[in-house]
């Protein structure tokens, strides 16, 4: 998988190429990638009165490009698909409008171009997937040599890719395997990168939005199981559309080639930010069937998974931004878990309907977490959850809660919403557990204490 020869700041100037019918109409302009919009495109035209111009400046007055484009220059090819026009700067001699393509391959496609990129199979790359997979596909074995003189040591190293977990998802087969290539490296010496890519297949030719779908489904969960860092960093595709045309015709071989997505392109170009080295769950406890379990339930339970996974791959954002999104996530959590033993307290009303209090409570209650450290018992810590949460939601309630009570309401429903989510995998009860009593919890409480901050009242209250 070769990465493009365009990279945020270069910009190439060439022809773009659009088929119609029997017709082939060129323009000039040039192409670079934006870090926030994607593949965009810039052509000059004439409005009225030129020839020359007459097919950009057709596509820019009636706002109608081609759906898709051919780009070339002397050492670049790239198909543009979904183009749409996003910009035109009228000047006085000459005029320019720019294109936004929905998605990017980095090749020509062989053959008539199609209206719209379908392709068999796309591969990710994402932060956080080769810790978590455990998977390499880099071995070495060592030996000592003695031929009578001074002891050397021969390493020899075998690479080739593992493949690990696979599953059905929807109509999609998906498996995750390793992938090695050269990497760049400064001085002598042999360098290699060692990942860890996301593959998806479908039965036929689909589209690039099908499954970049499937790939976030898998991407959320290991943003939950993992914590902040997860995030795609490439793409590419794979079809016979992107082969080598022959003398006879037929289309041979199909490498993969890299395809930038305007949707994913701001996620792509974020910096790398370090994952937990304690997931909740290691990848040695998953099985398939866990992983087919999310796939059919993520879009039944996207009101409790979206605000979490959003939370997580953000790479910057306020602690009120943090308990908002996660205390959205433990509500519809809550809702789920129905009636809980000892929820009485937290229900408000004749009718006794639950409460921010009650959703909490039930998600404590269900992780079974010990509170001792920092409050009187659930019902408390609950209450105090609660009470931050719509400090910071609504504003008759005055300002702004106590920074560090931010924060640590934020750490807190953060963990309570990622166990509670994992929790319902078929599998994972014992792992949770395993978490909700470890160190990673009981750390919250420590440095809550160390900083004064202790629950009394239904509220967070700071101690000398």
């Amino acid at each position: 998988m070769s990465r493009s020869a365009l990279e945020p700041g270069d910009k190439r100037t060439g022809v773009f190429i659009h088929a119609e019918g029997t017709d082939h109409q060129c323009v000039v302009g040039s192409i670079w990638v934006d870090p926030k919009l994607g593949v965009l495109a810039e052509i000059p035209y004439i409005e009225f009165g030129t020839e020359q111009f007459a097919v950009p400046a057709n596509w820019f007055n009636n706002d109608k490009p081609p759906s898709s484009l051919l780009f070339r220059s002397e050492d670049l090819h790239v198909s543009l698909y979904g183009c749409r026009v996003i910009r035109t700067v009228k000047g006085t001699h000459l005029d320019i409008g720019r294109l936004r393509a929905r998605e990017a391959v980095f090749a020509e496609r062989t053959g008539e171009t199609e209206s719209q990129l379908l392709v068999t199979k796309m591969v990710s790359r994402i932060d956080g997937l080769a810790a978590w997979s455990d998977l390499s596909s880099i071995d070495y074995t060592t030996e000592l040599i003695d031929r009578a003189g001074p002891r050397r040591m021969r390493v020899r190293y075998t690479l080739e890719p593992n493949k690990g977990l696979e599953w059905n998802q929807g109509s999609a087969r998906m498996s995750i395997w390793t992938h090695w290539t050269q990497a760049d490296g400064s001085g002598r010496g042999i360098h290699l990168a060692d990942d860890v890519i996301l593959v998806s297949r479908f039965p036929k030719p689909s589209p690039v939005d099908m499954h970049l779908s499937e790939h976030r489904k898998f991407r959320d969960l290991l943003s939950i199981l993992s914590g902040p860092g997860v995030r795609f960093v490439e793409h590419f595709v794979r079809d016979h559309g992107f082969g080598m045309r022959m003398l006879d015709g037929k289309t041979r071989g199909a490498a993969y080639e890299r395809v930038i997505s305007a949707g994913t392109i701001a996620e792509n170009s974020q910096e790398a930010v370090p994952t937990s080295d304690w997931p909740i769950i290691a990848s040695k406890d998953f099985a398939a069937s866990d992983l087919e379990w999310w796939a059919m339930e993520y879009d039944r339970s996207r009101r409790s998974i979206l605000p979490v996974a959003s939370i997580l791959q953000r790479p910057h954002f306020f602690a009120e931004d943090k308990v908002i999104n996660c205390s959205m996530s433990i509500e519809a959590l809550g809702s789920n878990l129905g009636n809980t033993s000892g929820e009485g307290p937290t229900l408000s009303g004749r009718g006794a309907r639950p409460t921010t209090s009650t959703y909490f409570y039930r998600v404590i209650e269900a992780l079974d977490i010990d509170v001792s450290a920092v409050a009187a018992d659930r019902i408390e810590l609950a209450r105090a959850m609660a009470s931050t949460y719509n400090t910071i939601k609504h504003p008759d309630r005055g300002d702004f809660p106590d920074a560090f009570h931010s924060i640590y309401a934020g750490k807190l429903s953060l963990a309570l919403a990622r166990m509670a989510i994992l929790q319902r995998l078929p599998n994972a009860g014992t792992n949770v557990a395993k978490y909700a009593k470890g160190w990673q919890i009981s750390r919250i409480f420590d440095d809550m204490k160390a900083n004064g901050i202790e629950v009394m009242a239904g509220r967070f209250i700071s101690t000398p």
